[in-house]
């Protein structure tokens, strides 16, 4: 509606300036006709007059000539006749009747008498006329003439009847023109526009469904037709962005599923040696009972000793396979510090055959976050056998949480410059080489490793990056050459607590 305002408005006063200009051009039609008509009748009327009184002045005297001035006048011609002096002062009493009625000043232009020019002056009584003098040659040395004097109150009249037919057709025009624009620009601009208004309202909320059309074949219906065959497009377009979204979220489970079996695979002969000595006290006291030599007491101490050793078997297999299995993402409240002591037993055999103490420095307090628990055990089984695996010599690894305020970072792994947020900062220390400083930039690359064959397949990094990423953190590495490496882990913690 406010388009179609401005159009009615621009509409509208577009007319009432044509109205005006043709007003404006027929008044001075009417002044230009006024002063043509008046110079013709001047000209037939002095053509004539001119020889009769010079031969009157000659033959029968100045009274004679002045007399058949005055009877030139009648009532059914427009024009007044009188004789002048073009020498005469409006303060000689004697002469007065013989002074032009036009300001001297005027006819001392010998230009304007000798070319008949039109002057428009005022009567002492208000009354405004067109006057022009005609120079008469007589017998005498001194110049006179006939003045023409026609009232100016028929163009005047002519002029009110002209402005008053512009002002009826301006209000006719707004009336007539503004029903009219603001009926059809509501029809075909305001009805048109505001649909596609709506629709783009729609869209905005995402909402892409409902084509619209117009009746009529003009820009806005084609608009309207090129607006539906974007939405159609994008419709299409997030069909295929779903599929091909789903299609990497499957792939991305797919290899976060084979990072977790490759780590099985490095867990397993850690765990075979782990399951031996249990396994060896079962297969004793199977045998001592089994041979009949043992009293109910001792049969009744080595059965406990079995069922011991058996729930360790198990809850170790249960470690096992809860990593190796695939399960849909699902975040929920979980202590940090439960997950940190789930994975170091699961590693635990990996870093005693290694000769590597994994060392937690477990806090009192509770340190509850929302994730999901398998995805960040995955996160921190990767790191730790990295971190195993960068100190051949053996050592110690340092598992930490504490609690930071610190600048949000972007998807390059940058400070965004925003406001300061509280995070968890879980750090993985190890004792190794470190990392040289080319590698640094390359460490969450897909496929990159500096392991040897067999070893790594330099993945497990960038998928505990990906799994950051998701739950809004990101992974932070310093290095020093023979000082070893940290990995830090910030993981958003929301409200301080």
């Amino acid at each position: 509606m406010k388009l179609t305002s401005k159009l009615v408005f621009t509409f509208l006063v577009a007319n009432v300036i044509l109205a005006i200009i043709y007003g404006y051009v027929s008044i001075n039609d009417e002044e230009r006709a006024f002063h043509e008509l008046t110079s013709a009748e001047v000209r037939t009327l002095g053509g004539a007059m001119e020889n009769t009184l010079a031969h009157t002045w000659n033959n029968a005297g100045p009274e004679q000539m002045l007399a058949f001035v005055r009877n030139a006048n009648s009532e059914e011609r427009h024009m007044r006749v009188r004789w002048v002096w073009f020498d005469s002062r409006p303060d000689n009493s004697a002469e007065s009747e013989f002074c032009p009625a036009a300001p001297q000043e005027m006819l001392n232009k010998t230009l304007i008498i000798e070319q008949h020019r039109n002057i428009e002056s005022v009567d002492p009584d208000g009354t405004p006329y067109l006057r022009v003098y005609w120079p008469v040659t007589l017998s005498v040395a001194r110049r006179g003439g006939l003045e023409f004097s026609r009232p100016m109150q028929e163009l005047a009249a002519t002029k009110r009847e002209i402005i008053y037919r512009t002002t009826l057709l301006i209000g006719g025009m707004l009336l007539l023109s503004g029903f009219l624009a603001t009926y059809l620009g509501i029809r075909f601009v305001g009805r048109p526009l505001q649909l596609l208004i709506e629709k783009t309202r729609r869209v905005s909320t995402g909402d892409l469904q409902g084509p619209i059309h117009f009746n009529s074949h003009d820009e806005l219906a084609e608009l309207a037709e090129s607006f539906n065959d974007m939405c159609k497009q994008l419709v299409e377009s997030q069909s295929k962005i779903r599929e091909e979204t789903a299609g990497r979220v499957a792939a991305l489970e797919q290899l976060r599923h084979a990072d977790r079996l490759k780590t099985v695979g490095r867990l397993a002969s850690g765990i075979a040696h782990e399951l031996g000595t249990p396994l060896n006290v079962v297969s004793g006291r199977a045998g001592l009972i089994a041979s009949g030599k043992l009293s109910t007491g001792e049969i009744g101490e080595s059965a406990a000793a079995i069922r011991a050793e058996v729930d360790k078997i198990t809850k170790i297999v249960r470690q096992l396979l809860d990593f190796a299995r695939t399960t849909t993402p699902q975040k929920s409240t979980a202590d940090l510090r439960h997950i940190v002591d789930q994975t170091i037993d699961m590693l635990r055999p990996v870093a005693d055959k290694r000769n590597v103490q994994l060392r937690f420095a477990r806090s009192d307090t509770a340190q509850p976050a929302e994730v999901d628990a398998g995805q960040m055990q995955q996160v921190l089984t990767n790191l730790v056998i990295n971190a195993v695996q960068a100190m051949s010599a053996g050592g110690n690894v340092d598992i930490a949480i504490d609690r930071r305020s610190v600048q949000p970072h972007d998807g390059n792994d940058n400070a965004s410059g925003g406001a300061a947020i509280s995070c968890y900062a879980i750090e993985v220390r190890d004792q190794g080489d470190g990392i040289a400083e080319e590698n640094m930039q390359h460490l969450f690359e897909p496929f990159f490793t500096t392991k040897g064959i067999g070893e790594g397949t330099g993945l497990g990094l960038s998928i505990a990056y990906g799994i950051m990423q998701e739950h809004g953190g990101w992974i932070d590495v310093s290095s020093r050459p023979d000082a070893g490496t940290c990995f830090t882990v910030f993981l958003p913690a929301g409200a301080a607590p």
